[in-house]
């Protein structure tokens, strides 16, 4: 595999260097790796990170004094410049089409790129345009730079080309799907509180049906004004969530390091088979769009299900914390009858953002750097790095909780490598609209994934 990716790192850059200007190399200096950290001198080697941040707010290029979390960030990277004499240099936004352009010029773009993993890994990784960070000497498992399901979302092969800077705080907003329920509806319907159902084990599928049959107000001649527990939306996060909450998966990798097509299960039938017996009872409503929270926030819904971006303020003046008058609290997706408690029931998918290394910087300067910029941010310990988020974005300590569950445990569900939103998704939404039966929908996904799984991984892997 090694051999392949070296080949196509130098067949791209080849292709691409004809159509640009050559340009001068850089110089880059050498160093000592055995050098104590107080002795490293980088020379002043620019050291750039380029960034996507979604759109909201929380950037990697903060202004100073906009948020407290903003001047942390900002001092880390100061104290990172003079400890190592390096220039941090900042992007906003993030130009994968230009690094490669920049790349055929002989030219660095960047040293980090934080981008949507699926601008990386369905294709331009695959042609060796990026450095696994295996191939640094940095500690992947240290906890510093991701969780495990973060980390495999990484690995192709046998090497890692993805991390985040976890005691950042971010990308926590990745994961999905996320679950809210709405406080309000629930006190007004009579219903308990998911949390105290949860913490007596009593937060099953079952449970959920009976809020969605208490929990149904279609009195009004406007159906917009109806009230439910539950939609279901244009992208499939209820099917999503149905599915991972009842120990089903998309993929499965064999001992040969393959992927191969895993969601055509018995538990997976049972999930699409519950979401589908809750619409067709009329238990739940068509919503519309994805993102349409406006019924959640109007307490005409008690859950609302999506990335889990939309509840956290810093992702976007249009989520929940801002269209809220009142309390939202997170909980997890209820457990199916097939679940397995070890099994996490949310998942680092498709648009997920990452760190990644382009293939041309320095991994020396990468493992004497990583080691302590991603450290917690100055005046944080390992302990105490998200105290201040949990008070500034939480109503209450169990939403926090939640929240740590689907941030910690989620799991790579290898979208990436399939047809997202081509089989999976229409036969997902199909069933559920009653189009199809989930035995004949989950059949015909089949063919397509499969494909998609030998082209974009399993043949790299020979």
């Amino acid at each position: 595999m090694k051999k392949l990716k070296i080949f196509a790192v130098i067949m791209t850059v080849f292709m691409l260097f004809t159509a640009c200007t050559a340009a001068e190399k850089e110089i880059v200096p050498e160093y000592d790796p055995n050098a104590k950290a107080d002795e490293i001198d980088l020379l002043g080697y620019e050291f750039i990170i380029a960034a996507l941040s979604h759109g909201g707010q929380y950037p990697l290029n903060p202004e100073s004094g906009s948020t407290a979390r903003a001047d942390q960030l900002l001092q880390r990277y100061k104290e990172t410049e003079e400890k190592y004499n390096v220039e941090i240099t900042l992007i906003d936004g993030c130009d994968t089409g230009r690094y490669q352009t920049l790349l055929a010029a002989d030219m660095k773009y960047a040293d980090l790129m934080f981008t949507v993993m699926h601008h990386v890994m369905r294709g331009p990784m695959q042609q060796g345009l990026y450095m696994p960070f295996s191939d640094m000497n940095i500690d992947l498992h240290s906890g510093l730079y991701g969780t495990p399901g973060s980390l495999e979302a990484g690995l192709f092969g046998d090497d890692y080309y993805a991390i985040i800077a976890y005691y950042w705080g971010f990308p926590a907003a990745d994961t999905m799907p996320a679950m809210w329920f709405n406080p309000a509806v629930i006190s007004e319907y009579q219903q308990a509180s998911p949390h105290e159902l949860y913490e007596n084990g009593e937060w099953t599928w079952d449970k959920l049906e009976s809020m969605c049959e208490a929990i149904r107000d279609t009195s009004d001649p406007d159906e917009n004004m109806h009230t439910y527990a539950l939609a279901y939306t244009s992208e499939p996060y209820l099917e999503f969530a149905a599915l991972f909450s009842n120990n089903a998966r998309f993929v499965q990798k064999g001992a040969d390091g393959k992927l191969s097509y895993a969601l055509n299960s018995p538990e997976a039938i049972e999930a699409l088979t519950f979401v589908r017996s809750l619409a067709e009872r009329q238990l739940i409503c068509d919503g519309g769009d994805r993102q349409n929270i406006t019924p959640f926030v109007e307490n005409r819904r008690a859950f609302f299900v999506e990335f889990t971006h939309l509840g956290l303020s810093d992702e976007g003046r249009e989520n929940l914390a801002y269209r809220m008058e009142s309390a939202y609290e997170w909980i997890v997706f209820p457990e199916g009858p097939s679940a397995n408690g070890s099994k996490s029931r949310t998942s680092f998918s498709y648009n997920s953002r990452f760190f990644y290394a382009p293939i041309n910087t320095d991994p020396e300067v990468q493992a004497i750097l990583l080691p302590y910029m991603f450290q917690p941010l100055p005046g944080d310990t390992t302990e105490t790095w998200q105290d201040d988020f949990e008070r500034s974005t939480f109503f209450s300590t169990a939403s926090f909780e939640h929240f740590q569950t689907i941030r910690d445990e989620a799991f790579f569900d290898y979208t990436i490598y399939t047809p997202f939103s081509g089989a999976l998704q229409t036969n997902l939404l199909g069933v559920t609209r009653g189009k199809k039966a989930a035995t004949e929908a989950l059949v015909e996904i089949e063919n397509e994934m499969q494909a998609s799984l030998d082209n974009l991984y399993n043949n790299y892997m020979e």
